[in-house]
């Protein structure tokens, strides 16, 4: 689907079974390219020029009829699970290309994807089974992306939704995120992808006013992680989607998540220009109930301007990073903080690391001579 060379559809076209041309871009979509077969029509001329055809209604007709039967034949493959699986498995990101560019069929084609989640264990879950299991008062089908099934299983963004009993959909694959920015709803329920800010989970007012509580109470805390970061994070906040992990980086409703960020950058011929209003702004969200929150926040009412938080806060926000699914700009930098720690676990002291660089008070040459000399005068 996405080589150069590669033929844009593999449909012939005839005209009262004379052969006009097997390259007919208007006479099928691009993510239907795996379609093969034969379009032979009684209603186009046989004299018509290529420059006529690309403006024949009578093609658009023609193209219209060929997705409803190619959707037809996927309905009909649907009703056998094992059939669908080994189809699902070859053309996937073709009906995930075909929801991120048809608007007419994109309803339609939503009914054939299927995912992983967090309670379809190693089956592969439709959306329709995934809105017969929402609970009572769920309003989001939620869903969130990362790089391989198994870094989105382990994600820290799932702890909050999972330990509340509710259903995250799992997306590894490059083409579920353009799919999903063009997918808003299915069947009037809106989806949310866990990874961006804007989520609230407080389900009761005792819970609202919990939430509350804590953000009250963290507020210095907040502002001293914010005034060392900088201009690294938008903010920082307290977190209701955490429950095991201290923190974790969130981004903005609009714009690319990590995930989209991460392909982008992978792309070889990518606009370079597209990254510097893209790129969503970062919010760091702790976990107010996590140990090392609590210690720190401590320490912060103790002294804010204590250098051991410092490095704390930086060694968060880089292990945040990580766990978010962004990469490092500085990977040194947080090798170096990771050593410190390790010597400070094994009790070594900085001062003896440094017996080991190359010294720098050799004596010079003149020096030498000048001891010569002396012996000299003695002689």
């Amino acid at each position: 689907m996405f080589e150069s060379r590669k033929k844009p559809n593999n449909i012939k076209l005839y005209v009262r079974r004379v052969f006009i041309m097997d390259n007919c871009e208007d006479l099928i979509p691009e993510w239907l390219s795996f379609l093969k077969g034969i379009v032979d029509s009684e209603d186009l001329p046989l004299n018509i020029s290529r420059e006529t055809l690309q403006q024949n209604k009578i093609l658009k007709v023609i193209n219209k009829n060929i997705v409803k039967k190619a959707i037809e034949l996927f309905q009909e493959i649907s009703e056998n699970k094992e059939d669908f699986n080994k189809f699902y498995e070859a053309f996937s990101k073709n009906i995930k290309y075909g929801i991120h560019d048809d608007s007419t069929n994109r309803d339609k084609l939503a009914e054939f994807l299927r995912f992983h989640s967090t309670k379809s264990a190693t089956e592969m879950t439709s959306l329709k089974d995934y809105i017969t299991r929402m609970k009572e008062g769920q309003e989001f089908i939620y869903f969130v992306c990362g790089e391989s099934k198994k870094a989105v299983e382990e994600s820290p963004f799932l702890e909050s939704l999972k330990k509340k009993g509710l259903e995250v959909l799992l997306m590894s694959d490059p083409m579920d995120e353009y799919a999903m920015q063009q997918l808003k709803e299915f069947e009037g329920k809106k989806f949310k992808n866990i990874t961006k800010e804007g989520l609230d989970l407080a389900t009761d007012e005792e819970e609202k006013k919990k939430q509350e509580e804590l953000t009250k109470a963290n507020e210095q805390l907040c502002t001293v992680i914010k005034d060392t970061l900088g201009e690294k994070v938008e903010k920082v906040a307290t977190s209701q989607r955490l429950s095991s992990s201290p923190c974790v980086i969130v981004t903005g409703e609009f714009g690319w998540t990590a995930n989209m960020e991460r392909i982008m950058k992978a792309q070889a011929l990518r606009n370079s220009g597209m990254g510097s209003y893209m790129t969503s702004k970062k919010t760091l969200e702790i976990n107010p109930t996590h140990p090392i929150v609590t210690e720190l926040r401590k320490k912060v009412e103790k002294d804010k301007s204590d250098k051991t938080v410092k490095d704390l806060v930086w060694l968060l926000y880089e292990t945040a990073l990580l766990t978010s699914g962004f990469n490092l700009d500085e990977p040194n930098t947080f090798a170096s903080r990771i050593h410190r720690m390790i010597k400070l676990g094994l009790a070594i002291d900085e001062t003896e690391t440094e017996a080991d660089k190359p010294e720098d008070d050799i004596p010079a040459l003149e020096e030498e001579g000048g001891d010569a000399n002396e012996m000299e005068k003695v002689d």
